[in-house]
């Protein structure tokens, strides 16, 4: 089993460990609450104030969505067609969601492994079309 590394494992560091943890760590950005059985928006970003390397030899290979042990969607990462310039990486998954969520992201990085985000919850309710 790989190591997971999220951004609380290096927070009371230096600002220069914390920027390494910053530019690797990544982040769910979406609504706490969601209505059932339609489409729901989960935006993940890698990093939130230092932009992560594109190079050949350090880069991000894929980014995956999960609620608890459900894998909710993966996006491979294709390197070259970013550059070669620091950026930030995100994705955004669309999710039909039938019961509340416990979301994490999982992004790996070919250097420095797998990184986890915190834990999101988000309360589905009945739609009000119902």
């Amino acid at each position: 089993m790989p190591r997971l590394f999220s951004y609380k494992d290096f927070e009371s560091g230096s600002n220069k460990v914390r920027q390494y943890a910053d530019k690797h760590a990544p982040v769910i950005i979406c609504d706490r609450e969601a209505a059932r059985d339609c489409p729901f928006k989960v935006k993940v970003r890698i990093g939130t104030s230092v932009k992560h390397p594109n190079a050949p030899d350090h880069h991000y290979e894929y980014i995956q969505l999960w609620s608890l042990e459900t894998l909710m969607g993966e996006v491979r990462l294709q390197r070259s067609s970013y550059g070669d310039d620091p950026l930030f990486i995100e994705t955004e998954f669309s999710i039909i969601p039938k019961v509340s969520l416990r979301l994490k992201a999982l992004a790996y990085c070919n250097r420095h492994g797998l990184w986890e985000s915190e834990e999101v919850f988000v309360k589905v309710n009945d739609s009000p079309n119902k």
